[in-house]
């Protein structure tokens, strides 16, 4: 089997020469479909000439003759040389790519990458000469076998932990990395505790999926189905078989999905015939139509598959009711997989990106036109944002952002691990893009996070807290409500129950005073073998106020979380105003509707501190929906200083608001704010009364008395 790697491109304006594999990126417009000529000579020393990817419309001609066309980015095809075997001849192959107007990208099976930074064009697979036949090799014993809602692994249980992956590879400007990056990309997510990597919306060259077999990690192909034109359904449907023809032969390949997110544009009738090719070819146990799921993102509720696939991307405070709301209740009891979820954007190295001017950031459309991108932010402020000019302030934002968003990866996964019905998810995103900063490695990549920071969460035996439930009496009745997992009054005392998911051996608990550093109590738990989640044991403290640090270690996990211990407030007046949201205009206004614009609290955002940052656990029961309307602050208090001390800046506008103002006038200080000391949104404590992170931010601006959580010193 022979490569042909030399050839030449003609854009039109004569003929250059290239190695394949190659896309013609910045050679010409990005918008420009084509068609552009590869030009080659060879030996014909096979039978056949395969192609094993060129996008998108390939009309292949050998001695000037027409020898075949084909049209798909993903499956390969080969031109029949048996004529001319020994002989040298001329091959030229004539390109159009997808995203123009031959072939839009919702007519053809484009995937998500049209959507994540432009279309692209070229002969970006490799190009072969040989006499092997074209790869239809019989599907292989299945990787996993599934047992009710639980995946299991040559005998062992698995839960499946994947990092999703578009195929973004700007360097490359196409889906075909060299062998050497993705030996390194399938170690680097093994280092982080990931035994999966999902192809989102693009099928990987065979080489990939070979490595990973190599290195004892799983495959989950979504084939490229994402918001088509239901005209184009035919054409789709038989390409999507040829795919699955030759890729069915990869033992890595776990989990096949038929598309993501597919709503409207898709009839019931195609996703069950697709789910049905896919398993009369592959044999395999976990086939599903729709990642995503209709219930989610709409479309008829009939569904095809062997489980259920969810993407919930949920503010912080709403995941765990958001989670047990689809869990599986009296449904067949099928594996659960969070097919996507948990993204979290931080800030990116801006003052960098700004230096090296790479071509997806730029404001020109010949480099960087926006396609069908429903937005594309990147380029109005990369070079007019403060923090792409001021490296200082940029930084402190990038460490406030990256602490954040671990701070989340680790709650919430804690959520999910402690869920029977839920086998595995698979984490957004793989690396940075021109659209969002929610990768696990940034734009130069680089590791947002290390192996020790992710395993506590990230490997298959876990230990996390157990929610503990406080329904509130409302109106007559009872209304979901829960506990903090980390705030709590000294009067009622430290009180956590531990849990564990494959945990093996006995469990053994320190609670240490964060700021002495020494032990105040320790236990062990009875051992346990349990693969599901279980619970593991109590533990019951009085503490005085303070910062503590619990740490739980079994055989083969070890986990820990930050405590805060604060005195309840006073009786008397100071109770009248904890159950009141509406505090003295003279000295606190607390913002619900009036005065603020909608905004996630935690979802695509960093913050700025006036001082040191808040405790990220202390902020989760406090945390707003909404952020302060500048406008409204202008016209409301024309003639006050303004000092914000908690900036919003959103990571994919830059957009800048307040969540905390403090405003002086006159001598007198007065602050303004969207934060929740009454709490209740999603799992947070209703009312100051069981919110202590609330209490004590309310005591902190009202009286600036004593203060645990370290408000005061920061606020007040």
């Amino acid at each position: 089997m022979a490569q042909i790697r030399e050839w030449t491109v003609d854009y039109g304006d004569g003929r250059r020469p290239v190695s394949v594999p190659h896309a013609w990126r910045q050679d010409v417009p990005v918008a420009w479909e084509g068609p552009a000529a590869y030009e080659t000579s060879l030996v014909a020393s096979g039978k056949w000439l395969r192609f094993r990817g060129v996008s998108y419309e390939a009309r292949v001609f050998v001695e000037g003759t027409l020898a075949t066309e084909h049209r798909g980015i993903w499956d390969a095809f080969q031109v029949d040389l048996g004529p001319w075997l020994g002989r040298t001849v001329a091959v030229r192959v004539e390109v159009v790519k997808n995203g123009g107007g031959k072939f839009p990208v919702r007519k053809v099976l484009s995937g998500f990458l049209p959507y994540v930074y432009h279309t692209f064009g070229g002969i970006f697979g490799e190009v072969l000469a040989t006499d092997e036949p074209m790869e239809l090799g019989l599907p292989p014993r299945p990787a996993l076998e599934v047992r009710g809602p639980q995946l299991f692994r040559d005998g062992k249980h698995l839960t499946i932990r994947g990092l999703l992956h578009w195929g973004w590879y700007p360097d490359l400007g196409h889906t075909n990395p060299p062998e050497e990056l993705v030996r390194q990309e399938v170690r680097e997510a093994k280092r982080l505790g990931f035994n999966l990597v999902k192809f989102c919306l693009w099928v990987p060259p065979h080489r990939y999926l070979e490595i990973l077999e190599e290195e004892g990690m799983l495959g989950w192909l979504e084939l490229p189905i994402w918001d088509p034109d239901p005209v184009a359904l035919p054409e789709i449907e038989a390409e999507v078989e040829r795919i699955v023809l030759q890729y069915r032969h990869h033992r890595s390949i776990a989990i096949w999905t038929v598309g993501c997110e597919l709503s409207q544009g898709t009839p019931p009738e195609f996703r069950q015939r697709l789910v049905e090719m896919v398993r009369r070819h592959t044999g395999c146990p976990l086939v599903k139509d729709n990642s995503g799921g209709s219930e989610m993102y709409g479309g008829s509720l009939q569904e095809f598959g062997d489980f259920h696939d969810y993407h919930p991307y949920c503010d912080t405070p709403f995941y765990g009711p958001v989670l047990e709301g689809l869990l599986n209740g009296p449904r067949s009891p099928k594996p659960i997989l969070l097919g996507e979820f948990n993204d979290i954007d931080v800030h990116r190295d801006l003052p960098r990106l700004a230096d090296a001017s790479p071509y997806w950031a730029s404001a020109d459309p010949a480099l960087n036109a926006q396609g069908v991108r429903w937005q594309q932010d990147l380029p109005n402020f990369i070079r007019r944002t403060p923090f792409a000019l001021d490296n200082d302030r940029s930084d402190a934002l990038a460490a406030s952002s990256r602490d954040k968003a671990l701070f989340i990866r680790k709650h919430v996964h804690e959520l999910v691990r402690q869920q029977r019905d839920i086998a595995g998810y698979v984490v957004t995103g793989w690396r940075d893009t021109p659209i969002s900063t929610a990768g696990f490695f940034d734009d130069f990549g680089v590791a947002h996070f290390t192996p020790e920071e992710c395993a506590p969460w990230n490997t298959e035996a876990s230990l996390f807290r157990i929610p503990m439930r406080r329904p509130p009496w409302v109106d007559g009745g009872n209304r979901p409500g829960w506990r903090s997992l980390s705030c709590f009054f000294e009067d009622e005392g430290l009180f956590l129950k531990l849990g564990g998911s494959g945990v093996v051996g006995p469990t053994a608990w320190r609670v240490l005073d964060a700021r002495a550093g020494v032990v105040v109590a320790e236990g062990e738990f009875e051992p346990t073998s349990s693969a599901a989640p279980t619970e593991l044991g109590e533990i019951a403290l009085d503490l005085s106020p303070g910062q503590y640090v619990v740490r739980a270690v079994a055989q083969n996990a070890w986990n820990q979380w930050d405590v805060l211990v604060g005195r309840r407030p006073d009786a008397g007046e100071w109770n009248r105003v904890t159950e009141c949201p509406t505090t003295p205009r003279d000295r606190v206004v607390f913002l619900e509707q009036a005065g603020t614009v909608r905004r996630p609290f935690w979802r695509e955002a960093a913050y700025e501190f006036a001082g040191d940052p808040m405790p990220w656990h202390a902020l989760l029961d406090v945390s707003p929906d909404r952020a302060i309307d500048r406008g409204w602050i202008n016209e409301t208090y024309p003639d006050a200083g303004i000092n914000v001390l908690l900036n919003r800046i959103d990571t994919r506008t830059y957009e800048e608001l307040p969540v905390l103002l403090e405003l002086s006038e006159g001598g007198a200080v007065q602050y303004v704010t969207t934060l929740r000391p009454w709490g209740g949104l999603g799992a947070q404590p209703q009312t100051v009364r069981w919110n202590p992170a609330g209490a004590w931010l309310l005591e902190s601006l009202l009286c600036g008395g004593p203060d645990p959580l370290g408000f005061a010193g920061r606020i007040g």
